[in-house]
């Protein structure tokens, strides 16, 4: 009985996995890039007036703060836990 051996997969279905998978990375991305963005315009738009109601000035400026430190604060919490290197380290990928 012959022993059971593995053989390479053919270029082409190799490469259509790479092309798969890169969509599928690219498409993660954007979707967490969109969450972020609206997580962010939403604290913004709620906790903005209020700020610049409480200290007395114009609501651009504490609604933009809101928006870039919250924006910032979940850019953080992302490369914390999902590091650059989590595309090739991951093994579901």
């Amino acid at each position: 009985m012959p022993g059971i051996t593995s053989t390479a997969p053919r270029p082409r279905y190799r490469r259509r996995m790479m092309l798969f998978r890169t969509v599928v990375i690219w498409a993660v991305q954007a979707l967490l890039f969109c969450v972020g963005i609206g997580v962010a315009g939403l604290s913004a738009h709620l906790f903005g007036p209020i700020i610049a109601e409480t200290f007395s000035i114009h609501e651009l400026i504490p609604t933009a703060l809101i928006f870039f430190a919250v924006a910032a604060t979940l850019g953080w919490i992302g490369s914390r836990f999902l590091p650059e290197s989590w595309t090739y380290d991951n093994p579901l990928l």
